[in-house]
Parts: structure tokens; sequence; C-alpha cells
């Protein structure tokens, strides 16, 4: 069994400190398989093949991924916008509590990726999940090119 120890060296008023990862794993993966078509203003976007799930935290059915530990995330999302004759621009975003943190663009005629990263203090029981912020009626592409995952980098 290989066993791996990571320990953080960060800076502080008085010196490096060093700092050992969380006690506990929480880390998610999941990918969009599916189209998901005709998607409305500030409806979730749905990445329902999981393909990592420790801590239990993600919810397929819903999008949404319920923090299970307090602590600091880091959060990625990559959306692909499909080419529509009759569809416009895509506009996503990553939520945390209701609150925009980042959003993803997708050009109108093109199919185009967009890829957000960003990094979350987030409290046990907060909410955070993709959704599409504007206009009404867009489609994703599924077949693995749009997913979502995130990881406790470390707890507080």
């Amino acid at each position: 069994m290989i066993v791996s120890c990571i320990i953080c060296i960060c800076l502080s008023t008085t010196g490096i400190v060093r700092r050992a990862p969380p006690e506990s794993i929480v880390a998610f993966q999941a990918a969009k398989i599916a189209e998901q078509t005709s998607i409305g203003v500030n409806q979730n976007i749905l990445f329902e093949k999981v393909n990592l799930n420790i801590g239990n935290g993600y919810h397929p059915q819903h999008g949404i991924f319920i923090v299970p530990q307090s602590g600091i995330y880091s959060i990625t999302a990559t959306v692909l916008h499909r080419n529509q004759a009759d569809h416009t621009y895509f506009h996503g975003a990553i939520v945390h509590q209701g609150v925009v943190v980042a959003k993803l663009h997708g050009e109108y005629g093109e199919w185009e990726a967009s890829t957000q990263s960003v990094l979350i203090q987030a409290n046990a029981g907060d909410e955070i999940w993709v959704r599409n912020v504007g206009p009404s009626n867009e489609d994703i592409f599924g077949d693995y090119f749009s997913t979502f995952s995130g990881y406790l980098i470390w707890d507080i």
C-alpha cells in the first residue's frame, strides 16, 4: 500500500507555518452523458454520470454538491455549448449558496467549451452548483465534454 502525505507550507505574520492536509477526504467528479436541452434561466445543469463521490456530497439528480465538511474547496466546471442556428450565446455560472462565483460563456453559432476554476470557503450543508444564467432555451452537450468537479483543500 502506498500512502502519500502532503504538508501545506503557509506564510503568516510570524513566519512559515506547516499545515497538515484535511482529516478526511472529500472529492467529486461528474460528467454530462446526455445532452440537456431547452435549459431555462436559473435552471441547474445536471452532470448525471458520477465518476467519483468521496464524502457523498454530489447529488446528480439535482446537479448540486452539498458540502459535507466545512473548508476551502477547489471547484471546476466545464460546459460545452451546442451550436444551434436558432439559439444565442450561453451564459452559465458556478453558484455558491445562490450567489454567482464565476461565469461561463459559449458564443452564438459556435461549438464552444468554457471552463472556470474557483476556490470557495464553504460550511457543511452549503450548496454549490452550475446553472444557466441566460438566455433561456439553451442546450448543453453531453458525451463527457461537460464536467463538474471539486475537492476539499483543507478543513477549517
